[in-house]
């Protein structure tokens, strides 16, 4: 786990980016402070099983070494879009975004917030400008959350950031956002 602080008994929050291939993991404090910024990585497990056992085995710990107060998740694909998902990968993704739900549920007892990402990416003051295509949208992520804190990034040998990081600044972007919108009061319109 890249944790920056220690663990204690200060009230964390919990956001979640899932996806089969790996999912982004950050605990913010009450301050938004960092706490973790991490990934777990899926790709080479066998099976949908597999999976799951690996995502419930990360938040066990997790959940042993926080004290979690509050869960995001960022809410899976509600609809079809030609040439970005087929229907079958958009069923797996929700699929396994309601099974990481569950078992985040199941190890804390907390009911974990579904939170739109275009929302998450308002709420925080993210704005993506769709009309410049030098970059990605992911890379654009990327880059608003490397100017908002002091993060180690890992690396590819290349030099480049590892593509689990895309996954790690979508959890932190979810993260403050669950944070903002409950601060102001408007988080019950996404609670599952």
């Amino acid at each position: 786990m890249n944790s920056c602080l220690g663990s204690n008994t200060t009230s964390k929050f919990l956001g979640l980016d899932i996806s089969t291939s790996c999912t982004g993991v950050c605990i913010l404090d009450q301050d938004n402070n960092l706490v973790v910024l991490d990934s777990i990585r899926l790709d080479k497990c066998k099976d949908f099983f597999d999976k799951c056992a690996t995502v419930k085995n990360y938040l066990d710990v997790l959940n042993k070494l926080h004290n979690i107060q509050y869960i995001f998740i960022e809410q899976d694909l509600q609809a079809f879009r030609p040439g970005l998902s087929s229907a079958a990968t958009i069923n797996t993704l929700a699929r396994f975004n309601g099974a990481v739900t569950f078992m985040a549920y199941q190890e804390t007892s907390i009911r974990p917030n579904m939170i739109n990402v275009i929302r998450a990416r308002s709420t925080v003051g993210l704005k993506i400008n769709h009309k410049d295509k030098s970059k990605t949208t992911k890379d654009k992520v990327h880059e608003w959350v490397s100017g908002e804190i002091e993060f180690d990034w890992p690396k590819k040998k290349t030099g480049a950031v590892k593509t689990s990081c895309y996954d790690m600044s979508d959890a932190y972007v979810i993260c403050r956002a669950g944070i903002s919108l409950l601060n102001d009061g408007k988080l019950e319109d996404d609670v599952v």
